[in-house]
């Protein structure tokens, strides 16, 4: 029966996409063992009963902002170990988070725990950089910072748009904008909740809710998910501080041969907001 609750929509829109065998297609899970790295800590977040999602933080210097980071499909924590020294060299540590079924997370990933797991896995990390400050000496921890890469875009920005008062900045690189261009991709048929799903999951609608400074990078030659997401998601921030820069010659997994530009669009960028 037809309810105008958002709950129940949002229950009825979670139901139908776990029902969809194409839904499945959407991830790309990729196992790895928990081999510890030097300088860095590994952590396991409970994110339900008996499930917890892998996480390794690159923690350079306490003194500086860490990124909360999501990264994206295919991908997990330890692919990030290398990436994480780029981070370093502009000022920044690196939390770096696997989701369900990737790395050496329990579970599998769900379109629902894509959903839902975000504030733990938030809830989780800013106790962990309390704790880590104070053990510094500091009197508070630097404002950290939300990044999400491609699928990591959504968490990222869900974050952003519930408790962004938290955070400095959200990054966003090579992201997606309206859903509904995905489900088309992928095959998913939800009928009459296909406009649920993007109000639910596209992140235009979470981006129009968020007050903080936005940078969008994309490649300009993304064949993926093609420069018009970017521009989408730019268009939706609210305010004036937000920024799109769009990387000359790169795709889509190729965006970090361009580190110089990459890094300094960030760089920049946090200098000036």
């Amino acid at each position: 029966m037809p309810t105008n609750d958002p709950d129940s929509q949002l229950d009825s829109l979670l139901r139908a996409l776990e029902a969809s065998p194409e839904a499945a297609g959407v991830f790309y899970p990729r196992q790895v063992p928990k081999i510890p790295q030097g300088g860095a800590t590994d952590y396991d977040i409970p994110v339900a009963p008996g499930v917890t999602v892998g996480a390794r933080w690159h923690l350079a210097d306490p003194k500086n902002p860490t990124v909360l980071a999501f990264h994206g499909n295919g991908e997990t924590v330890p692919d990030y170990d290398d990436i994480a020294e780029m981070w370093r060299d502009i000022g920044l540590n690196l939390f770096i988070v696997d989701y369900r079924g990737y790395g050496w997370s329990g579970g599998r990933p769900t379109l629902r725990s894509l959903h839902d797991d975000p504030a733990k896995v938030a809830d989780f990390f800013e106790r962990e950089l309390a704790e880590k400050s104070r053990a510094a000496g500091l009197d508070r921890p630097p404002a950290p910072l939300l990044f999400g890469r491609s699928l990591g875009s959504s968490p990222a920005s869900r974050i952003a748009s519930e408790r962004g008062h938290a955070y400095r900045a959200l990054i966003l690189e090579s992201g997606f904008s309206d859903v509904r261009h995905l489900l088309a991709l992928f095959q998913i048929e939800l009928g009459d909740l296909r406009d649920e799903a993007h109000r639910r999951f596209s992140n235009p609608e979470l981006l129009k809710r968020v007050e903080i400074p936005v940078l969008t990078l994309h490649g300009a030659h993304d064949s993926l998910l093609p420069p018009f997401h970017a521009r989408e998601n730019h268009a939706a921030v609210p305010h004036e501080k937000k920024e799109l820069r769009l990387i000359n010659g790169a795709g889509h997994n190729d965006i970090l041969l361009f580190a110089p530009a990459y890094f300094g669009a960030i760089r920049d960028f946090l200098q000036r907001s």
